[in-house]
């Protein structure tokens, strides 16, 4: 048995702008094996959009309705939903034809469902999209949102981005969305991760057994549903909110293991987001200590060729050999000045002491010539220079230099 549900709601920006809601959906219960479901966005620039995407909706549902039955082939549907597509087009153009106003005042997105029993066909075209639930138990994306490099979504009129196919697995339920919702379920943080939907979310809005639809009802689980979408935070989305969901009970989904379900940690996910962006927008801030390092010791080699790499706590021989030769060399000046002060200072005092036996001749003599002792000492006198250069003065090798 298929069930189904709906809601479409005005998103806080159009509300607070006074904007018309410009979403819409519809869905038709076919029979208890097939039902058919459509959503579409009218384009936030084109001023009529909103009668854009109702007649959209409807003209495709109702173009479905009147030609696939649940016994149609695969290739013949495909073809019924193009031409459903086609019809909602001719449709809008002939509307802006009769208000006398230009066709892209009525853009709009357009995303088909069928269902029949457990194959699902889809019909695509702009930014809305699609996700199922397949009886393996994983939800998938279906369609990719179709938007050019500058974000700008391609609507309704841009034929050649069309898209029809029949969806590989077997599905037990499919939940089409408008861009603000379906955003919701792909998270920015989870973006590149093996698992890039937000299963617990996903779950909650289009798995029976937390839906229950079949013991509630569709109109208690659709009233419940758009109390919620209501309350979904301004920060989180501020668009038009629309999702049409369809529900095959008949088809068993597995239970696979808990932590596929689990609500991820957004706050940790955020803060590696952030650290991620900041470090693609500001690399040279960013820097590890090992490019630091390498790219320090690249450009040393540049400037200074290769040379050993220091070990922690180890002196390279090398330089210890290297720093060893001045103090080497001291070593030798020292030993060469004691050497001279040995052998100059007998002299000094040979000299000194015969200074002192002529300055007492003279004394004693007492010359003609009335001479004036001279005032002249030792302390006047050329004075070797001192055998160890001021630099020097209390050095020695240090201990610690191997």
């Amino acid at each position: 048995m298929i069930y189904a549900y709906g809601v479409s709601l005005p998103g806080t920006y159009h509300i607070k702008n006074d904007i018309v809601c410009q979403d819409s959906h519809r869905i038709i219960h076919c029979s208890n094996d097939m039902a058919i479901a459509a959503v579409a966005d009218g384009v936030g620039s084109a001023k009529y959009s909103d009668v854009g995407s109702q007649i959209a909706v409807h003209v495709s549902t109702e173009h479905c309705r009147q030609y696939i039955t649940a016994k149609s082939e695969e290739q013949q549907i495909l073809a019924i939903m193009r031409a459903a597509f086609a019809a909602a087009f001719r449709t809008i153009e002939k509307e802006a034809a009769a208000k006398e106003r230009p066709v892209d005042l009525y853009d709009t997105t357009l995303t088909l469902a069928v269902l029949i029993r457990d194959v699902l066909y889809y019909g695509h075209s702009g930014d809305s999209g699609m996700i199922a639930l397949a009886a393996s138990g994983y939800y998938e994306q279906v369609t990719v949102q179709q938007r050019d490099s500058e974000g700008r979504v391609f609507p309704l009129f841009f034929t050649d981005k069309w898209e029809f196919a029949r969806y590989e697995n077997k599905v037990a339920s499919v939940l089409l969305a408008t861009d603000g919702m379906l955003e919701t379920f792909f998270p920015i943080y989870i973006k590149n991760d093996p698992v890039n939907i937000h299963v617990s979310l996903a779950q909650f809005f289009m798995d029976n057994r937390a839906l229950r639809i079949d013991k509630t009802g569709q109109q208690s689980v659709q009233a419940r549903m758009s109390e919620i979408l209501e309350k979904i935070p301004d920060e989180q989305v501020n668009d038009d909110k629309t999702i049409a969901v369809l529900i095959n009970t008949s088809v068993k989904t597995k239970q696979l293991p808990k932590e596929y379900y689990q609500e991820p940690d957004w706050a940790a996910l955020k803060e590696k987001y952030d650290e991620a962006w900041k470090r693609a927008a500001y690399p040279s801030l960013y820097k590890s200590k090992q490019n630091t390092a390498e790219t320090a010791l690249t450009a040393a080699k540049q400037t200074y060729g290769d040379f050993p790499v220091q070990q922690p706590g180890k002196m390279p021989k090398e330089t210890a050999q290297s720093r060893l030769k001045p103090a080497a060399q001291r070593k030798s000046n020292r030993s060469n000045y004691l050497r001279v002060l040995i052998i100059a200072t007998p002299m000094v005092v040979a000299i000194i002491a015969l200074l002192v036996i002529l300055i007492t001749i003279q004394q004693s003599s007492g010359s003609t010539n009335n001479l004036t002792p001279t005032a002249t000492t030792s302390s006047v006198l050329p004075v070797p220079p001192s055998d160890t250069p001021p630099a020097y003065v209390g050095s020695g090798i240090p201990d610690n230099d191997e």
